[in-house]
């Protein structure tokens, strides 16, 4: 139970990463929301399956041609403004939704949304910035877990909401929300860019086998992920005839089950195999999407849907696999390349979920399943060990000496300067 005590596992963090955790905590506890309602608001608004699937994957599109520029930038430029920018582009994505009257009317708030994670790069950044070598992986898990723990709350208060108002109406909410987590934002330490990553490549590409693996693995599961997932809250309202306040805490039990797990898995990987770590959590999420279909019970769907929320911790170990697997790596370059391949696999994922969702409500969700099944066989077999760093190196006149700790498996040199 230790591990689920994630109070503890918060105050264990650095101070900056505590309040990084609370801001992302706060927009993704505006974003809930709506989020699990925001397909049912697209069909109010005169949207098919097809064109649901179509503005998912619209705003995937503007996210992925930002993120390599996004790396590029963290590189260079002071990382704290880049998370702030980010998060001011967000703020008024929400009245844009509000004044919306037909569906394409959505599409220049996605678009802004989702463009404004050209941070992400510096994101991750300056987790690792931030926080001690040793602990990459669980601090990823923790700071990455405020996404899913936000919503977990949110949607139950939303679901109360709509006994009063409209999903338009949850939208002002959404902006106060977006405002307060920017403001937070203003509290943490800047983190400078550094020389050697201001030097790098713009483009940094995979160098060795296990780079190339985790890079087809984010990109693959970005395309099962979402030929299901934004058309679950779909279809528990057009099979299972469900309505939005009980879709909402449906969504909230997915996101509790995907914080539990981000944070389990991610502590695992500390001191276990890595792949083996990644595949266990797409079994997980594979038992829930295929219970979810096989039983078509709304009272069934809630624990089924809580292990389908495991489908995204595979991919935060992933991102710490990434901080450490390559000497020479700069901060957040290659963050920027893999993103951008993920979120590509998101654009693919939804259009394809809206096309077979409007063919066979159960296809798209069978084909998520056998995905991640190969996906887990892939991640199970793969070494994602990068090659034994020397035990000191030189740099800047000063010694510097390989982390030791709880990442067994990638004894590496990591060349962060605070």
């Amino acid at each position: 139970m230790r591990r689920l005590n994630l109070l503890a596992s918060i105050r264990g963090l650095p101070r900056d990463l505590q309040l990084l955790f609370w801001s992302f905590f706060l927009w993704t506890f505006g974003l809930g929301l709506y989020n699990y309602v925001w397909p049912l608001f697209l069909e109010q608004l005169h949207a098919s399956p097809s064109q649901v699937g179509l503005v998912f994957s619209i705003g995937f599109i503007a996210i992925a041609v930002t993120l390599i520029p996004g790396g590029i930038l963290a590189n260079r430029y002071e990382l704290r403004t880049l998370l702030i920018i980010g998060w001011i582009m967000s703020i008024p994505v929400p009245l844009m939704y509000y004044f919306a009257r037909i569906w394409t009317d959505v599409i220049p708030g996605i678009i802004l949304l989702q463009a404004s994670g050209f941070n992400i790069p510096a994101f991750n950044a300056y987790i690792v910035g931030a926080g001690e070598k040793a602990k990459i992986a669980s601090n990823f898990g923790i700071i990455w877990a405020a996404a899913p723990l936000g919503i977990v709350f949110s949607p139950a208060v939303g679901s109360a909401l709509l006994t009063l108002l409209t999903i338009r109406d949850l939208f002002l909410l959404s902006f106060i929300f977006f405002t307060i987590s920017t403001i937070v934002l203003f509290f943490i330490k800047r983190q400078p860019p550094l020389e050697k990553d201001a030097r790098a490549s713009k483009l940094e590409v995979p160098k060795s086998i296990p780079e190339a693996t985790l890079l087809v693995y984010l990109a693959v599961a970005g395309i099962a992920l979402d030929i299901a997932s934004p058309f679950l809250p779909l279809y528990f309202h057009d099979i299972l005839s469900l309505q939005p306040s009980l879709i909402q805490l449906l969504g909230a039990a997915q996101s509790l089950g995907g914080a539990t797990f981000a944070i389990l898995l991610s502590k695992r990987a500390d001191k276990a195999s890595r792949g083996k770590t990644m595949a266990l959590g797409l079994l997980i999420s594979t038992c829930g999407i295929i219970g979810i279909i096989l039983t078509g019970n709304p009272l069934f769907a809630f624990p089924l849907v809580f292990l389908f929320g495991s489908a995204r911790a595979p991919s935060l170990i992933g991102y710490s696999i990434l901080a450490n697997i390559r000497q020479g790596a700069s901060r957040a370059g290659q963050y920027g390349f893999y993103l951008t391949l993920e979120s590509l696999g998101f654009v693919a994922g939804s259009y394809l979920g809206g096309m077979l969702y409007t063919i066979n409500p159960a296809i798209g969700f069978y084909t998520t399943a056998v995905s991640f099944l190969a996906l887990a066989l892939v991640a199970a077999l793969t070494n994602f060990q990068a090659k034994r760093a020397p035990a000191a190196d030189s740099q800047d006149g000063k010694e510097f000496k390989a982390p030791q700790g709880d990442l067994k498996e990638l004894l590496v040199l990591v060349e962060w300067q605070y």
